[in-house]
């Protein structure tokens, strides 16, 4: 009965190579995830400095009067636009 042995360091290079491949084929068939989105604005009193946030609505832009207070009746305007990511239940 003949015997076959490898030398060690032929299986270590066999164990690496292996290795190598199963990372490189995890990294390119793994999907990213997707994240959504949810445009906000923050609109701020010229008077009294009362904060209301908001849903985002097409045509807005910062400085935009968008209302009147609540509180004190002061002009209502845009100061920040921002996206936060949407919380999934």
């Amino acid at each position: 009965m003949i015997k076959l042995q490898l030398p060690p360091d032929i299986i270590w290079l066999i164990v690496i190579l292996i290795l190598i491949i199963y990372l490189v084929y995890d990294t390119y068939t793994r999907k990213p995830k997707k994240t959504e989105k949810i445009i906000r604005e923050r609109l701020v009193c010229t008077k009294c400095g009362y904060i209301v946030e908001r849903e985002f609505e097409p045509g807005d832009f910062i400085g935009l009067v968008k209302g009147k207070c609540p509180s004190c009746g002061g002009d209502l305007k845009i100061k920040a636009i921002y996206a936060i990511e949407k919380e999934k239940l």
